[in-house]
């Protein structure tokens, strides 16, 4: 039998502290146990003992995925990596909920004549360049599809030949499969953590574009910036090799961005997995209002396991001078 007693779960409370000193970075250190301490809290404070045995199972089998994200595992670590940064759990639904509704766009006319509730859903701007790229769904929509939904019948247009032969759909289905379809599809969606801003032509029109922008959750942080240094953004051309240093010569120590005992290799490996998960909004305020939201990923990011192009590093002359004097047995 589980023990519930507050001894035991002040136990694995302290338990849990330790596994989280030991993840490699601070953001992941602060997030686990700000959460930590909050879900022990409430588990604390939940009195029936079914209730409460059914949420320490749970935070037994976060602890466990814990343990093992630290000894190397990179499917906990991945999960662990997910829940921080908002691609599963609260916090998605958080970065995602103020795209969800746009104030500045004109309410559409209810379905039902005379019905305040049966208003079809309003797709804002951003949820629009979400929903229709491939960096931030699977399978990505077409704007068709967001005027008209593909779960909807040639019924529900009033001139259509199945109108005609079947009579028309009714207005309370469409209402609720036009609601069905919006929520289904926005679960799909990998929100991003904040709304970048190509830089404007002057300074009081930066104060206007910001204005007009929406904010998530990390507005005005570096988290993202952060992200893109823990996975080796590539920004600066790559270190030489030994071949291209000369024999004797040292490399220069980069500052490592990583605590703990794991692999900075294998740690940015599982970043740069992450970033193929985290896709950028960036508001263009040059472009019309329909197209002035674009969705990209970083070159470095891994989606699917594959390294993109951009990863490799270019041909130089003493690398081709090189490669051209392997005899052809492949012998040195």
């Amino acid at each position: 039998m589980l023990d519930i007693s507050p001894k035991a779960i002040f136990s694995i409370y302290r338990k849990y502290i330790r596994e989280v000193r030991r993840l490699p970075h601070i953001y992941l250190r602060q997030f686990y146990q700000i959460q930590g301490s909050d879900t022990f809290r409430r588990l604390l404070q939940t009195e029936p003992e079914s209730m409460r045995r059914t949420k320490l199972k749970r935070i037994l089998k976060g602890l466990r995925r814990l343990q093992l994200a630290n000894t190397g595992d990179h499917i906990a670590f991945n999960r662990m990596l997910d829940v921080a940064y908002g691609r599963v759990g609260k916090l998605r639904y958080e970065l995602l909920e103020p795209l969800l509704s746009d104030p500045r766009a004109a309410r559409p006319p209810p379905i039902i004549p005379g019905n305040e509730k049966s208003r079809p859903p309003v797709y804002s701007v951003e949820l629009r360049a979400l929903l229709t790229s491939t960096f931030s769904r699977k399978n990505p929509l077409k704007d068709k599809d967001l005027a008209f939904p593909s779960t909807l019948p040639e019924r529900a247009k009033p001139g259509s030949e199945e109108a005609k032969l079947l009579g028309p759909l009714s207005k309370r289905r469409e209402v609720n499969m036009r609601w069905h379809f919006f929520t289904t599809e926005v679960k799909k969606v990998l929100p991003p953590l904040q709304i970048s801003i190509e830089p404007p032509l002057s300074d009081s029109s930066a104060n206007d574009d910001a204005r007009r922008s929406r904010r998530t959750d990390f507005f005005e942080t570096d988290i993202l910036q952060q992200t893109l240094d823990l996975a080796g953004y590539i920004g600066l051309p790559p270190p030489p090799t030994t071949r291209q240093r000369g024999p004797g010569i040292a490399p220069e120590r980069a500052s490592n961005l990583f605590d703990g005992k794991l692999p900075v290799r294998w740690l940015r490996r599982r970043y740069r997995e992450l970033l193929g998960r985290l896709p950028i909004l960036t508001y263009h305020p040059a472009k019309s209002e329909s197209c002035s939201y674009l969705v990209s990923i970083p070159s470095n990011a891994l989606t699917g396991g594959k390294l993109h192009a951009s990863q490799l590093r270019f041909i130089g002359n003493e690398d081709l001078a090189w490669i051209r004097n392997i005899p052809h047995d492949g012998q040195y």
